[in-house]
């Protein structure tokens, strides 16, 4: 428990909570550990508290009329999780489905406002937060506008490369997504993906094994990814 209090802290609202604070939530937002594929709210559903991943990764995946789905972020712990949502008092633009194992507290709204909303550090946080997010969608969307599927393949996979948990011993990366879920987070097709990471890997830029990549030659990878870094 202590290990998840301690990634806890690395969530900017938190590492700057005071003592007072941070006893607090610690006494009104247990932590609960989640299986891949739980789903820890809906689309169109309202909010009911704040979610503080510790552990973990969520993906946010929005649905149209139709039932095509795409995966529009990923929100890797430790990082809070729904606050769009908390904050605006509307309803869920997105499902948040686990993707791997995660440790995830939850705090109800009046306990959060009865811990941070005398503290106007909380609100300086919040807002530069909610600009960087808002310049990640913009760069996000440019991407997937303007970008060729292999420069948005080409960040993606320079991106996991960066992980510490995704890499082996041997040098290598996971994929820690599917075909289909690369595919979404990408704008493509699951085929696209494919055909996408054999053009790569037949260029010598990398070799990929399943789900295991090796990054082969790192400078050009890089030279045919996109200029600004929003794929993650």
């Amino acid at each position: 428990m202590k290990s998840t209090y301690e990634t806890l802290q690395k969530i900017p609202l938190l590492r700057h909570a005071l003592k007072e604070e941070w006893r607090r939530f610690l006494e009104l937002a247990p932590s609960h550990d989640y299986r891949a594929g739980n789903t820890l709210f809906y689309q169109g559903n309202l909010p009911l508290g704040l979610h503080f991943i510790s552990n973990g990764r969520v993906k946010l995946i929005k649905e149209d009329r139709a039932g095509r789905r795409q995966i529009v972020r990923m929100v890797q712990g430790p990082d809070l999780l729904g606050d769009r949502a908390f904050f605006a008092d509307k309803p869920y633009r997105c499902t948040g489905e686990v993707m791997e194992d995660s440790t995830i507290s939850f705090l109800q709204p009046h306990h959060f406002w009865a811990i941070f909303g005398r503290n106007p550090d909380t609100l300086r946080l919040l807002a530069q937060r909610f600009a960087d997010e808002l310049g990640r969608a913009e760069d996000y969307m440019h991407c997937i506008s303007v970008c060729t599927i292999n420069a948005r393949m080409a960040t993606r996979l320079l991106n996991n490369s960066k992980r510490p948990e995704a890499r082996t011993p041997k040098g290598e990366f996971l994929l820690t997504e599917t075909r289909t879920e690369l595919a979404q987070v990408l704008g493509t097709t699951p085929e696209a993906v494919s055909r996408t990471l054999a053009k790569l890997s037949s260029k010598g830029l990398i070799s990929v094994s399943g789900r295991r990549v090796r990054v082969l030659n790192e400078e050009r990878l890089r030279l045919s990814a996109c200029l600004h870094d929003s794929l993650n």
